[in-house]
């Protein structure tokens, strides 16, 4: 297994637990529910924990691919760019819910409080991680984006079989 490999394993936890655990916390403070809104904090802080590594070795992943046949540096960019946002949302949010995890006995008010900007912040965090793996697929599969090309392509055989 390369870096490329373990980059593209590391990703998914943040991209699947943010939004999980967005979820969770909409859902706990709806129905006032305090071990749900404890899952959702600890979700939160163990996808920010996850991103760290992916983020990390994505330079030595790039090392790998930049030089393959069909890999844009411009779409490597691209993702770049995008995942340096959704790295340090994660981080904001999973520091928040920390924060919020500590306080939430001492202080229930600002707890509260920090569960709704969490749930916002969550969003916007899982929009921003949603991009970004938008961004890496585009790198090394094409196929999945690109529907004009395809489509031309789809015609182009059914004008060969007539």
């Amino acid at each position: 297994m390369n870096a490329a490999h373990l980059h593209i394993i590391l990703v998914h936890l943040p991209i699947v637990l943010v939004p999980t655990a967005t979820i969770l916390l909409a859902f706990a403070l709806l129905r006032k529910q305090s071990t749900v809104a404890t899952v959702a904090l600890v979700l939160f802080v163990g996808s920010s924990l996850g991103a760290i590594p992916a983020f990390l070795i994505g330079e030595e992943a790039e090392e790998i691919v930049e030089h393959l046949p069909g890999v844009s540096e411009d779409t490597i960019e691209e993702h770049e760019e995008a995942a340096d946002v959704a790295f340090w949302l994660t981080l904001f949010v999973g520091g928040g819910s920390a924060g919020a995890l500590l306080i939430r006995r001492r202080s229930p008010r600002l707890a509260h409080a920090t569960l709704k900007a969490l749930v916002v912040a969550g969003a916007v965090s899982s929009g921003t991680l949603s991009y970004t793996a938008y961004q890496g697929v585009k790198i090394r599969h094409p196929e999945a984006y690109d529907t004009a090309a395809s489509s031309a392509h789809g015609d182009e055989e059914a004008h060969d079989h007539e």
